[in-house]
Formats: structure tokens, sequence, C-alpha cells
């Protein structure tokens, strides 16, 4: 992998602010001498700005779509990523559980789960 093509998959979390004041020093310094990678960083932050303020002039849902939405998935899953292989893995998921969707992290070493977290009440969440 490239010097630029680390930095740009940095960029949106450098954009975000959710980068470790290590790899932030490592963007900005990088960014200071690469013109390819500033424009990626002006791109990216268009984009998002783009974005952002579309999401906000979409009117919020009816309260009934809301309510039958919450219906149908209470308790259901809503997202999972599984990274890894059978030797070393990491999981997080999310599920609608009432008006909060909690979110669990496990580490999967040699096909055993280990819970990293789990935002939710319940400490049975699969």
């Amino acid at each position: 992998m490239s010097r630029c093509d680390r930095i740009r998959e940095l960029i949106p979390w450098y954009i975000a602010g959710s980068l470790s004041k290590e790899e932030e020093r490592e963007v900005a310094e990088h960014l200071t001498r690469c013109e390819a990678c500033r424009d990626d960083l002006v791109l990216t932050t268009r984009l998002r700005l783009d974005v952002q303020t579309v999401l906000g002039e979409l009117p919020d849902p009816a309260p009934r779509v809301r309510e039958e939405v919450a219906k149908q998935t209470l308790g259901r899953r809503l997202a999972q990523l599984d990274v890894g292989s059978f030797f070393l893995g990491l999981s997080l998921g999310a599920s609608l559980r009432k008006h909060s969707i909690p979110i669990r992290g496990d580490l999967n070493v040699m096909g055993r789960k280990i819970r990293l977290f789990n935002t939710g009440k319940r400490g049975g969440d699969r």
C-alpha cells in the first residue's frame, strides 16, 4: 500500500476528528507535502457537507411509520460486520430494542467468542 493510499483511507476519519493523535499528525504532515491528497481532502469534505445538507433537508418520517418500523424490527439484528478468519476475527452487531440500538463487539479467537463490549442492558444478546 502506498503512502497516499493509507492517507486516503484515513481522510474521512480525519475530517470527522476520530483519529488517534498520532494518525491525525501523520495525515496533517502528509497533507502539507501532497497536493493530490489535499485535493482528496477537499473533495471528501465537500461530499460530506453535501450529504449532510441533503439529509438535513429530508423530512422526518411520520410517527406511524416510525412505530411500524420499530414494531417490525424490534429484537431483530439490524447490522452485522465480521472481519477476520477462523483464527482471529472481530464481530460488531446492532439490533433494535425498544427505543435504543444496543451495539456489541466480539473478538473471535480460534472459534471462541470473547465479548468485548455490549451497550445493551441484557448480557444474552446474540
